[in-house]
């Protein structure tokens, strides 16, 4: 997948707009993230609450997408309350994301009583039902903490088997197979506060994402109260190495004072948001007595806001969201330079230039500046980064014009 280059920007603070890989157009829906290039969301329960086209402008069910919610009794589905957060979004314009296909920790409790013939078998029905019922779905989370929850049939899909991974890639395949049109998703937990489990993450990535079968990384966000904020921005800049954009799927900040919750939402949320992998953040839940985490509720039961919802209400307008601007294909390169190549690289690669007098700047993701190059009628040009592993900046600045391009080093 080529990094595109469409974008014309004269300020160094718009510069993560270069990191562009993948967008759906935003509705005219949710008002804290109406308008930007990243997503807001939400979770939808039971009931939709009167507020959350207020706030919010991406959709996920809570629990009404867990197979062991819509099919308690084999081959009696249930899709009330999946129709309920599946219609709002279409009927509002707002991405839907499924929410999931296959978790360890629900799931039918008469999928123990099959042959794994016939386990498979049943996933299979489930993965093409939920197709062919909800064929708009925007996003799937296909399968759900394969490194914290194995399911009990994971033996009958594949189980660890050649990649050690069998499982996962026979149920993404089925995903693949009959939602062609949605984005598939990894998603787990305690990933980006843990170094060695993002690097185990990544291999389980780099699996799907070799036989085609992922499009987003899923992050949860839950339990992030307490990890040191430059552990979380150097493993998100690892997922992002793997040139998949991230989704913040379950984000919450469970902490029952009202001053300290505020405060780690200003320290932590803007780590996320503004990085130029993340394509979105997902809250699980915001309103209080209907919420997860018990003290991570961001709107009283008397509607008031608590000072992070106040906080958040204010930076999220005002805050540049710019890395998702830009579609992946149809991009045409504003002909100040032709590309770079190989990319992802090693870090040694090419530019290939247009005549003339160019400037090269290449930028870290935090708009550091990490080299600058002069060039005078070399159509290309050898170019090094020694910064190590991660996602670069690359700007060509030529007369007035400039262009963009995201370099990936491994």
């Amino acid at each position: 997948m080529q990094p595109g280059f469409s974008f014309k920007k004269s300020a160094l603070a718009h510069l993560l707009v270069a990191a562009a890989v993948v967008l759906i157009p935003l509705g005219a829906h949710g008002q804290l993230a109406d308008e930007k290039c990243k997503f807001l969301g939400n979770i939808i329960a039971s009931s939709v609450p009167s507020d959350f086209g207020f706030y919010w402008n991406q959709v996920t069910p809570e629990n009404a997408g867990k197979w062991g919610s819509v099919e308690p009794t084999r081959d009696q589905m249930n899709w009330t309350q999946l129709d309920l957060a599946y219609n709002y979004a279409k009927n509002n314009g707002l991405r839907f994301k499924q929410h999931t296909l296959v978790w360890g920790q629900q799931q039918p409790g008469w999928i123990d009583e099959l042959s794994d013939e016939e386990k498979k078998a049943e996933v299979e029905e489930w993965i093409r039902e939920f197709c062919e019922r909800y064929p708009d779905t925007d996003y799937i989370d296909v399968v759900n903490e394969p490194l914290h929850a194995l399911p009990s049939y994971m033996n009958a899909l594949g189980g660890t088997g050649s990649t050690g991974w069998d499982w996962v890639i026979w149920t993404f395949g089925k995903a693949r197979e009959y939602c062609p049109n949605a984005k598939l998703i990894l998603n787990d937990y305690n990933i980006v506060s843990d170094n060695n489990a993002t690097n185990y993450y990544v291999l389980l990535i780099n699996l799907l994402k070799e036989r085609g079968l992922i499009d987003i990384i899923g992050e949860q966000g839950h339990f992030l109260e307490t990890t040191p904020l430059a552990t979380i921005d150097a493993n998100l800049d690892k997922l992002a190495a793997t040139g998949l954009p991230i989704h913040i799927s379950e984000f919450d900040v469970n902490i029952a004072d009202d001053a300290e919750q505020r405060q780690k939402y200003q320290e932590l949320f803007p780590v996320l948001w503004t990085h130029p992998a993340v394509q979105g953040v997902t809250l699980w839940g915001y309103r209080q007595g209907q919420i997860w985490r018990e003290n991570a509720y961001l709107v009283r039961s008397d509607n008031t806001q608590r000072p992070a919802m106040e906080w958040l209400a204010d930076y999220v307008p005002d805050t540049y969201g710019g890395s998702f601007c830009n579609p992946v294909s149809g991009i045409e390169d504003e002909a100040a330079f032709g590309g770079a190549y190989p990319n992802p690289t090693t870090g040694r690669f090419t530019l290939a230039l247009v005549s003339g007098s160019s400037r090269v700047d290449v930028f870290d993701l935090q708009g550091r500046l990490v080299t600058r190059r002069d060039v005078k009628g070399q159509t290309e040009v050898q170019m090094h980064l020694d910064r190590g592993p991660g996602v670069y900046l690359l700007k060509v600045i030529r007369a007035q014009d400039s262009s963009w391009q995201r370099i990936i080093v491994k």
